[in-house]
């Protein structure tokens, strides 16, 4: 951002060069150039940006760019096409995690809300002609539906029993400067670290609603999404961030004791939690309770000796 056209050209030359001398790149003559943005939109990474007047204010007005929308256009309608092929809770979850990954991605453009409201007009009709015969009249709104969807007042479309996502369902998120203390290597650094890591992390919901469990039932797989977004990410015992390579769901009573896959049976933890809870064997126990001493301690053991009786096992104590 310059002053003047001759700032920037400056400003141009200069990284072109550096990018050229010092990195050995080229840089893209179609996506590279100086542009007036009180005149014209620029584009980036999907975005376009122009200044406008608001009041004395000059403010930036963003929107998704043309190539950008015909491409999200193009992902629901495959989407679209993915559930009229068949009619199940993955195929279902899989749209809804599409929605939800664009929404995540463009909430920060200005007026994401009007794009994606002419986005919906557009594939509304072909959502409706193409579930006609296949969609329900009622079904489960999920936690994830609620918490994201719930204070819209869209259309219900059910496909096997679940909501999907309202695709005009999403306002501007403001786009917030960081603080510079952000850092490993202080303790108020890794403080702010692990604040912003604690919750729900869009990506992960994304993740669990594309990846069922192969083999597990439609109500397991349905129950895992609830579940992350009902412990708000966190691991119910120790009360970690839940990450997609660390993490499992767990039957408190075991399907051979007569445990059933409903969401009050079901917990998330961490993969060690996990392995201590079934753990029996005199040198696997003490392995992961080493392994575990800085998250354990005497009321995140009380809540593994419940779990571990339920599905049989002794309890455990710290020395």
């Amino acid at each position: 951002m310059c002053r003047d056209y001759e700032t920037a050209q400056k400003a141009f030359i200069a990284t072109k060069n550096w990018l050229k001398e010092r990195l050995e790149l080229d840089i893209s003559p179609e996506k590279s150039k100086i542009i007036n943005i009180k005149k014209k939109y620029s584009n980036f990474l999907g975005f376009k940006l122009k200044v406008i007047n608001k009041g004395n204010k000059k403010v930036i007005k963003s929107d998704i760019n043309d190539k950008a929308t015909k491409k999200v256009i193009r992902n629901i309608l495959e989407r679209i096409k993915d559930i009229k092929k068949s009619q199940t809770v993955a195929t279902a979850n899989r749209y809804n995690a599409t929605i939800l990954g664009l929404h995540n991605y463009y909430r920060y453009a200005t007026h994401v809300n009007i794009d994606f409201s002419n986005i919906a007009f557009l594939v509304s009709k072909n959502l409706y002609n193409s579930t006609k015969s296949i969609r329900g009249s009622t079904g489960k709104k999920s936690k994830a539906y609620m918490m994201y969807y719930g204070k819209y007042n869209f259309r219900m479309t059910y496909i096997a029993g679940i909501a999907l996502f309202p695709i005009a369902g999403i306002k501007t998120k403001n786009v917030m400067n960081f603080t510079q203390n952000t850092c490993n290597f202080t303790k108020e650094g890794r403080e702010l670290i692990h604040d912003k890591l604690k919750g729900i992390d869009n990506n992960i919901l994304k993740y669990i609603m594309e990846n069922p469990i192969q083999g597990e039932t439609t109500e397991y797989n349905d129950n895992r999404i609830s579940l992350y977004v009902g412990q708000k990410g966190k691991c119910s015992i120790t009360g970690g961030p839940l990450q997609i390579s660390d993490m499992e769901s767990h039957h408190k009573t075991p399907r051979k004791l007569g445990g059933s896959d409903e969401y009050a049976n079901l917990t998330f933890v961490t993969y060690d939690i996990h392995k201590l809870i079934h753990a029996i064997a005199e040198e696997t126990i003490p392995s992961y309770m080493n392994k575990l001493q800085k998250v354990i301690n005497k009321k995140s053991l009380i809540k593994i000796n419940k779990l571990r009786k339920l599905v049989g096992n002794c309890e455990l104590y710290i020395s």
